[in-house]
């Protein structure tokens, strides 16, 4: 019986050991995170994020990279965000006005740039995929939390800023590489609908 534990705790050790000897640094996790999500050139499914107020919303996304993305809100629903990396528009089907801001020439790095200026403090790994842990104190969101799938995969993004407050982004029923026109992204607003050009350019 005295051999029997011996040998068990003998080849709990190695497993450790080679587990250990194995296991992703926080940088390597995030070469992995970026390598992933570059590899990807659509991704659509439902996104929910919830702000440290407790708000919550909910609604279906497409993305297209680098800098494309199509979100519906369906709870609460009635707005509609679109970005096809030039401009935003945020229309409001209830009040029936369309906020549209220039957002420059795009951004070519995509989802993968968002670690990009981070230090990885950690990452560790659960049976369902990794946590990567970033923190930059000359960002906007000084902490960033990335869960991702077994293939790294973006699955849940938090971003803390400088007062502590935190939004979580949650990607479910994602598909992977759904054929989505360029065209999608250009908005269209109802004729209807009251435009208000730059709103976060009024003074």
């Amino acid at each position: 019986m005295i051999k029997m534990k011996k040998v068990a705790i003998i080849t709990s050790a190695i497993l450790i050991m080679i587990a250990y000897a194995f296991a992703l640094t926080g940088e390597e996790a995030v070469v992995r995170f970026q390598q992933k999500m570059r590899s990807i050139s659509t991704i659509s499914g439902i996104i929910s994020w919830t702000t440290s107020n407790g708000f919550t919303y909910t609604g279906t996304f497409k993305y297209k990279a680098p800098d494309k993305l199509y979100i519906n809100l369906t709870a609460p629903g009635g707005k509609t965000i679109v970005t096809n990396g030039k401009k935003l528009w945020v229309f409001d089907k209830s009040s029936n006005v369309c906020g549209v801001q220039d957002v420059g020439e795009g951004y070519s790095g995509g989802i993968a740039a968002i670690v990009s200026g981070y230090n990885a403090l950690l990452a560790s790994q659960g049976p369902n995929g990794y946590t990567i842990k970033l923190r930059s104190f000359d960002k906007p969101y000084p902490e960033i939390v990335i869960v991702t799938d077994a293939n790294f995969l973006l699955k849940k993004l938090i971003l803390k800023d400088k007062q502590g407050d935190s939004t979580s982004y949650t990607l479910s029923n994602v598909i992977v590489g759904e054929n989505i026109p360029t065209g999608y992204f250009d908005f269209k607003p109802p004729t209807s609908a009251q435009s208000v050009k730059n709103p976060l350019n009024i003074q």
